[in-house]
Formats: structure tokens, sequence, C-alpha cells
């Protein structure tokens, strides 16, 4: 996390740079040099000015039809960033990854356009992060598929009726995520029997196959890709990976896209099962999840094990009645916000709005958005004036210094740079020092109950001083999970980013 790369390892960097440039000498042509990549929306074109000494030391980004916001933050700050490091291998901002990689891919390509190799400058093409990732498909590793003995009908999170023959031997899912719902039922089967998945935003399958290939082998030699982030899905992949049920998370909106093709898909014998997470009832949908998976892989006893400690610990939080206080501390949340860009805020009944209320928040939110139209009762940007003028309490934010899986990168200083908006080192969450972040996906995952039980824990210490969040989480990886806890930074606060204070 954070903005660069540590200052030690940028200077050592630099320094070997300039040695393996001093004896190219006058081969380098000091200039501005063009060069375009695809972004989110179109092409990108930058001009990049290089000095003799083969130092960057300018970078501008021509006009785009970039995401206004967030897009165009990306914009301002990958430059920035290249430049300080004088390397191409620079954290993206969150939430504007496309953007940010077209950036360092366009100003790769200018590089060559100088005569330079950006490879020098710690830049790693497209195409060889996806080979470090992603294998070609390898039909003689699919799963055995086993005979078909029987069939078990559930009723999916939509309500819909799915007969799926048993025993399923093989299965696909909508991102990587879904898969940790499946570990605590097969174990390390819920890799051996994984034959294709949808990407996210986050680059979800090269992560978890960084994070799991050490432990489960090379199970992405039976992965396919089925569908890029929040885009239809290849039924053509589908079909040839052919796995016996596939698994789609409705919250993600990717059912839509699968149900366009239930048809064709229930021809091929392949049935769609819709899970729902986080839900309208974040205490309960995991535990639902859990129970219709349980009959879909013939796994009930394991699901009803994790349900039941799921239950212990909402049911924890229940027990103290927080809903009916009449002290509730105030809560403002916010997504990948940055100093001149307010990211989106989320009421109570939806995304991180829910771990804030079943943890005892009052949601400054509600009462500006809730009834209104435009939100639907969900997420949507406030006024920066509301905000200072509620002057709340907390302030909990995520897709920031965002540590979702990042024990597969090297981890960096955490920033929050939106202090350093106008007013906001005199709001009380900030002077207090009561301003933290959440790892963003873990609201819509199996380790959901975390955050609630960690921010009740911080708006009521004395009624949770008994209750160790960290050693819950450590209790639920080692119970169920293959990998430790130590996958994620699930939690910072304002104390945790010196360059912050």
């Amino acid at each position: 996390m954070g903005k660069t790369a540590k200052t030690s390892i940028a200077l050592l960097f630099i320094m070997a740079l300039l040695v393996s440039l001093a004896g190219c000498g006058s081969s380098i042509t000091a200039g501005s040099f063009t060069g375009a990549a695809a972004g989110y929306h179109g092409e990108l074109a930058v001009t990049t000015e290089v000095a003799e000494d083969g130092k960057i030391t300018g970078i501008t980004v021509g006009k785009s039809n970039e995401t206004k916001g967030i897009g165009t933050v990306a914009m301002e700050r990958i430059p920035q960033r290249i430049i300080e490091a004088q390397s191409l291998d620079v954290d993206v901002v969150s939430g504007a990854t496309l953007t940010s990689n077209g950036i360092i891919n366009a100003v790769a390509d200018s590089l060559r356009a100088a005569g330079l190799d950006p490879a020098k400058y710690g830049y790693v093409s497209p195409s060889e992060e996806t080979e470090e990732a992603i294998t070609a498909v390898n039909k003689d590793a699919m799963p055995v598929k086993q005979k078909i003995t029987g069939s078990v009908t559930v009723t999916d999170a939509k309500g819909r009726k799915v007969t799926i023959d048993l025993p399923v031997s093989s299965y696909a899912i909508s991102t990587m995520d879904v898969v940790d719902y499946i570990i605590p039922l097969k174990g390390k089967d819920a890799f051996n029997m994984l034959v294709a998945s949808g990407q996210d935003g986050g680059g979800g399958i090269q992560k978890y196959g960084k994070l799991y290939t050490p432990t489960m082998g090379n199970y992405l030699a039976h992965l396919g890709q089925i569908s890029d982030h929040n885009a239809p899905f290849d039924l053509e992949m589908i079909l040839s990976m052919d796995p016996d049920v596939l698994i789609v998370n409705s919250a993600m909106s990717a059912h839509n896209y699968a149900l366009e093709i239930e048809e064709q898909l229930t021809r091929a014998g392949i049935p769609i099962v819709l899970i729902n997470v986080p839900g309208k009832n974040l205490d309960k949908s995991v535990q639902q999840t859990m129970k219709l998976l349980g009959q879909v892989f013939q796994e009930e006893e394991k699901a009803a094990a994790v349900s039941d400690f799921l239950d212990a610990q909402y049911g924890l939080i229940a027990s103290k009645k927080l809903s009916q206080r009449g002290d509730k501390p105030t809560v403002y949340y916010e997504k990948s916000g940055y100093s001149e860009i307010y990211g989106t805020t989320a009421t109570s009944v939806t995304g991180w709005g829910l771990p804030i209320s079943i943890a005892g928040g009052e949601n400054i939110a509600d009462e500006l958005l809730l009834g209104t139209a435009a939100s639907g009762g969900g997420g949507n940007n406030v006024d920066p004036e509301y905000v200072l003028k509620a002057d709340p309490d907390y302030i909990i934010l995520s897709g920031v210094n965002d540590g979702w899986l990042d024990s597969v990168k090297e981890t960096k200083e955490c920033q929050y740079d939106i202090i350093n908006r106008v007013g906001w080192r005199d709001l009380t969450a900030v002077k207090n020092g009561n301003l933290y972040e959440f790892a963003h996906a873990t609201s819509r995952s199996i380790y959901a109950f975390y955050p609630c039980l960690k921010m009740a824990k911080i708006f009521y210490p004395e009624e949770f001083k008994e209750v160790d969040p960290e050693a819950v989480l450590d209790e639920f990886f080692e119970r169920f999970m293959l990998l430790d806890s130590d996958i994620t930074t699930w939690f910072t606060g304002l104390e945790d980013c010196t360059e912050s204070k």
C-alpha cells in the first residue's frame, strides 16, 4: 500500500538504472516521445520527457474518455508515481485499475520510441503478467468425471429450483472469491474440481493463482477464464470446460449475464446456481450460502459447522442490543476517496453500510440517501459540506489502501490522503484518530464477520473488551481454510500510516 516503492528501494533501483544506462552514453537521445495503449474507455496517449541519462522527467497524458473522478485521478497520480520512483512498477489507483495500467503501458510504449527498454524501468508487459499466473488450459489435467448416481434439487438465492446431477465432479464460478465458500466444504478439492472462473476488477484469477498454487499445485492448468470484469460470459469457453454446475454470485449482477445464456447451458446439462452475498442480511447471507453449497457438494455437515461458527459471532454482537442504544456513534463511510475526489458512500442497507449497521453505528448517509430515488436506498456521493456539518465520530474507508490479497505483492506504506481535504483535519474522527480502513472485498466475502466484530469493538470498547476479532479470524482460518489469515491486510488505522499523521 502507499503511493510508491519505499524510498530506499527506489534509490537503489535508480542507482542500478543509471549504472545500466551509463554504458549506453550517446545512444540515449533526450527529448519528448509519444506512446499509446488501451485504457478503460478507448486509447490513452502520453508524452514522456526523457533526459540524456535516461531519467524520466515528465509525463503528460493526452485527452481521453476516461471516467471523470476516479479515472482522471489515475491520470494525475500514475505519472507522478512513475517519475518519483523512476519505475513503471508502481501501485495502480484503487478503483481505476484499467486506466492506471493503460497509462503505464502507454509510457512503456513511449520509452520504446525513445530507444529505451521499458523492462529496465521495472515494466512487465500485460502478456507476461498473464503468463505468470495463467497457463494454457491442459485438457489432460481436467478432473475426471465420475459416474452419475443421483441428483439433488436445491432452491437458490433467487428462489429458483435447480436440479444438479450427483456427484459434482467439476464446477465453475462467476469470480474467484466464490472459491472461499467451497474451500471449507471440499478442502484442496475446491481447486482440484475448479475448471473455470470469471475475472473481477482486482485480477482475482491471478491473485488466487499466486496465493494457492504453491500449496495446491498448478490448478490453473485446468482453469479457463469465462468472463472479463463486469462483462458477459464466454459461452464457448464454458461449454469447452464443461462444468457440472456454474455458481454465480448474484450480488455482483453477474447473474444477469449468466441467465442470458441459461437456455444454452441447460441444453448442455450445465445448471446455474445463484448465491447472494452480502445480500440484504449480512448476518445471515453467508450461512444461507453455505447451506445451499453444502447441498450442491453433498457436504451438509461441514456447511453446518461453518454456519454455527458464524452464527456465534453475529449472535454475540446481537446480544449487546446495539440497535436499541440511544448513544450510537455517528459514522461516515467512503470508497476509493482521495483528497481531490469524494468516493461513494453507502447507506445501512447495502455494501459497507451493512457491517456498520450490525456493529451499532449511526450511518450519516441514511438521513440523506435512504429514501431517495437517485440512490435507491443504496450508495451515492454526498456533498462535502454535509460531511463537515455532520462531523462524524468515526470514518470508515475501503478501496484506498486496499489490502485485499496483498500478500501476493510487496507490502508498501499506507497513506490516508483524504485528511488533506479542506476542513478534514478538524473533524472529530480525524482529531481523535478514529479513521480506519478495511480491505474492500471483505464485506462480500465469507470473512464478513470480521469487520462486524472489529467495528463493534471500536465503537463500543467496553462492551466488547473480552472480544479479540483477530483471534476469532485466526480461528476461522485454522478450522476451515487452507492458508493462514495473513493473506490480506484486513485493517489499518490512521496511526498505522505515519505519512498521514
